[in-house]
């Protein structure tokens, strides 16, 4: 497979990650990225990565780490998404492992969360295949929380 690469998002890379698409009713279920990277400027625990594939934009992931917290609800992965283009080629997997691997490297991180729609099935089975877990517990009451446990 091709490299995949997460790199911080600059004005560089800016403007090809607001204008990555997703697929039909799929950005009914995601925050459009230029969104995410505006809440990441006011939120100081968001940061946001632009996904290249080899030295193209494909896709943006944004992690959030909150020190003040519980070991169970410091890191999370609120914002994934691969453009329409790039979908369904194993990128958005090959992605997440990036970003699992990277956040394994802080010391306090015992495992990473992350929520999703309880009707997005695609979302729940691509997480699951990674390892995510169904916590049982839910986010503002409208979303399910997964967690990947790294111990």
């Amino acid at each position: 497979m091709s490299s995949i690469k997460i790199k911080e998002i600059t004005i560089e890379n800016f403007y090809e990650c607001i204008s990555l698409k997703l697929g039909e009713g799929q950005d009914k279920k995601i925050a459009p990225n230029v969104f995410s990277i505006a809440e990441s400027k006011v939120n100081p625990c968001y940061t946001p990565y632009a996904i290249y594939l080899e030295e193209v934009v494909i896709g943006f992931v944004m992690t959030d780490y909150d020190p003040s917290l519980e070991p169970r609800n410091k890191y999370w992965v609120p914002r994934l998404m691969i453009d329409v283009r790039y979908q369904g080629k194993g990128y958005g997997k090959s992605a997440m492992k990036k970003i699992i691997d990277q956040l394994r490297t802080n010391e306090d991180c015992e495992c990473i969360r992350l929520s999703t729609e309880p009707d997005n099935i695609v979302a729940l089975r691509f997480y699951e295949s990674i390892g995510f877990v169904n916590t049982g517990e839910m986010l503002d009451g409208t979303e399910i929380i997964l967690e990947l446990n790294l111990n």
